[in-house]
């Protein structure tokens, strides 16, 4: 079930739940502690937006029906499915046209920032506004406005995905040779220049797979889904995804102290 399908099924139980809600509108969205406008939203045909974790677990809890349910997972609305306080789904774009990663960004300043990322980070791309095609498509900008002066900032990704640059195969099929040189001459610049405050490691992907995530320090962890993200905040579980994220370093084939050489390498192959 893809998000469109599953908001529109969350949509209908709603709608459920708010005719037979006993003591009227009013009434539950005050015990759900929600406004008017985001009743509207969740309700809108136009929108596909759902409740975080905690307003999904509060709307079971006051109609007496399941997450589950209203989420469609299943056709019995009796029982009650426990949704951690820990996990809840963050959009990426919010409805003010704010992201939540400046907020996120702003409570790790100090701290270790680990990423693993979709494609080509945000802060090693000359031209993730003026040319998309670099970044083969990539859309996060998990490192803006990053300061290296305030945040040690460590990324570990496949070294596929640089080999495909160079190549221009993969998502970089097709484009502009020039382009692509440009944007590993440039990514081989930023990794030399601002070693070690910035690590890059590039491990091998036919031998290791990660998902896309982002440690940000002790607070939390943030693994990208498309358009949102899957926001964790359990201390046991941070600490889970930086073994991990360790582990991948401790698999790259080459070292960020080593990335600028193998950077510049692949930008001179470019054909």
């Amino acid at each position: 079930m893809d998000r469109r399908d599953l908001s529109t099924g969350f949509k209908d139980r709603l709608a459920q739940v708010l005719a037979s809600h006993p003591a009227g509108k009013g009434q539950f969205l005050r015990d759900v502690r929600m406004d008017r406008s985001a009743l509207s939203q969740f309700l809108s045909p136009d929108s596909d937006r759902l409740p975080r974790a905690e307003t999904l677990r509060r709307i079971a809890q006051v109609s007496g029906v399941s997450v589950d349910w209203l989420l469609c997972l299943e056709n019995a609305p009796e029982g009650r499915q426990e949704v951690a306080e820990s996990v809840q789904i963050e959009q990426e774009v919010q409805v003010d046209g704010s992201t939540p990663l400046d907020q996120w960004r702003s409570a790790a300043s100090g701290f270790k920032l680990r990423y693993v990322p979709s494609t080509l980070p945000d802060i090693v791309s000359f031209s993730a506004e003026t040319v998309p095609d670099a970044r083969g498509g990539g859309v996060e900008n998990v490192l803006e406005q990053v300061s290296l002066d305030d945040m040690d900032v460590e990324i570990a990704m496949p070294v596929q995905t640089v080999q495909d640059l160079s190549a221009r195969t993969g998502l970089w099929r097709g484009a502009d040779p020039e382009q692509c040189r440009d944007q590993l001459t440039y990514m081989a610049g930023v990794c030399r220049q601002n070693y070690p405050a910035l690590r890059l490691h590039l491990y091998d992907g036919t031998q290791t797979f990660s998902a896309p995530f982002t440690v940000f320090g002790k607070q939390r962890v943030a693994l990208y889904i498309g358009d949102a993200y899957l926001v964790i905040s359990s201390p046991d579980q941070i600490r889970g995804f930086a073994r991990q994220f360790d582990r991948l370093v401790r698999r790259a084939i080459i070292g960020a102290d080593m990335v600028h050489e193998r950077l510049e390498e692949l930008a001179a192959q470019v054909r």
